[in-house]
């Protein structure tokens, strides 16, 4: 038959595990304490690439309400000179057909 142990082994046994919880619950509270300040590092550095993120949208909107209005800007003036060559050509014919019919009339009366 087996001896059974004493009230002093058993409570010596007992505090033993009792120390070894202890150590791995401290053991578990640095790591989590440690993981805490990785997460907390990682939601700044997400917050601060939110904020840069955010701003090079805007300046990119910027950037094409610029290259919009500019490209509208260009196409006003191409349809401005594109009237001014169109009224030059219709002087142009006018005047040359003025000149056609004068000289028609000093070589061919």
């Amino acid at each position: 038959m087996q001896e059974i142990p004493s009230a002093q082994v058993w409570q010596e046994r007992v505090e033993g595990k009792v120390d070894q919880i202890l150590d791995r619950l401290t053991r578990m509270e640095e790591r989590q304490s440690s993981l805490a300040g990785k997460v907390e590092a990682h939601d700044n550095r997400l917050h601060d690439l939110s904020e840069r993120t955010q701003k090079l949208q805007n300046e990119l909107v910027e950037v094409r309400v610029k290259a919009e209005s500019k490209q509208e800007v260009q196409q006003i003036q191409h349809q401005h000179l594109s009237g001014r060559w169109k009224m030059i050509g219709t002087a142009a014919i006018a005047a040359a057909s003025i000149a056609g019919g004068f000289l028609s009339r000093i070589f061919f009366p």
